[in-house]
């Protein structure tokens, strides 16, 4: 009788050990599904929000070490003496690790890893317009070793008043940072279209000048994305609310249309939409399940310091 020839155990689970590396690499060029989306938005999210907690403690750091007045010398330029794009240039390279640094100043740079990075003499920035034409691959920030392409938008400044302090005008430094969740897969677009089939895979995120990211745009509807709570005050006998809503909901719970720039800047979601307008971060229709405060969240006086904040919800695995 002939033997046939097959695997061994060990040949067999080294097989097996691949095509899971191989199918975990392709979550990230995959198109977007409803299935995929919200690990592949979160992911995005807590990326950024990881790297620009961790430039700002470099920036006390630095301003802890020098002696430094201004730790925007640190996060992410000297903002007082840079224009808009220069300053996007210094977030990219302080945000995205040089696969070849020319110097050691520039290796240590950086909190994602990449595979193209254009921080250098190729940097450019895209409209904050949003368009479809300008997310092209010579307009690309870097790319993530998760194949996630990265693009910026020149610096922008908003201005809010500030209930807690005589409606004084609180200027916010911010950037808006274009998040492509499937690499070159198509639809590469971040214009909202209205048949939520057709989901967009170019996601749009803020970043302060605190180093908070925000979630911004159609996303903050769409609870395919991402999804938030209202955390209530320590003194509730519950910490969160029941049932995950859309983020723009949670924030109309938590805060009603009241803004906090220095108290809470996830109250800053008027104020955005307003600067954006006309953009691809604008939203321009949508009805939110909610129309007030959550109860547990009432104030008294619109000039009270917000008693809740919201959490994003974590989506880890797929």
């Amino acid at each position: 009788m002939k033997n046939l020839k097959a695997f061994s155990i060990p040949e067999l689970l080294i097989v097996i050990g691949i095509t899971g590396v191989i199918c975990a690499m392709m979550l990230t060029v995959v198109k977007p599904t409803d299935k995929y989306l919200p690990y592949a938005y979160y992911n995005a999210y807590y990326t950024l929000a990881t790297a620009a907690y961790n430039i700002k403690e470099d920036a006390r750091d630095l301003q802890n070490t020098e002696g430094a007045e201004d730790v925007d010398k640190a996060f992410p330029g000297d903002m007082e003496n840079v224009d808009s794009t220069t300053a996007a240039k210094e977030l990219c390279r302080k945000l995205a690790t040089n696969p070849n640094p020319a110097n050691e100043e520039e290796n240590k740079l950086g909190y994602l890893n990449t595979t193209v990075y254009n921080c250098g003499a190729n940097f450019k920035t895209v409209p904050i317009k949003g368009s479809d034409s300008d997310f092209k691959k010579e307009n690309m920030a870097f790319r993530s070793s998760n194949s996630m392409r990265y693009f910026i938008s020149p610096m922008q400044k908003v201005t809010v008043k500030d209930p807690l302090n005589g409606n004084t005008d609180v200027e916010l430094k911010y950037f808006l940072v274009w998040v492509d969740l499937n690499a070159e897969r198509g639809p590469n677009t971040a214009t909202w279209n209205s048949n939520k089939k057709k989901a967009i895979d170019i996601v749009p995120f803020i970043i302060l000048m605190d180093g908070t990211v925000l979630p911004t745009g159609f996303p903050t509807t769409d609870s395919r994305y991402l999804t938030a709570h209202v955390q209530y005050s320590a003194s509730n006998t519950e910490q969160f609310s029941q049932s995950p809503r859309p983020y723009y909901d949670s924030v109309i719970a938590a805060f009603n249309k009241n803004e906090y720039p220095v108290h809470d800047v996830y109250s800053l979601f008027s104020s955005f939409q307003k600067a954006l307008k006309g953009t691809a971060a604008e939203i321009k229709s949508y009805t939110p399940s909610v129309t007030g405060f959550d109860e547990k969240c009432t104030l008294e006086s619109v000039n009270d310091a917000p008693i809740c904040t919201i959490v994003i919800d974590e989506k880890k695995k797929f």
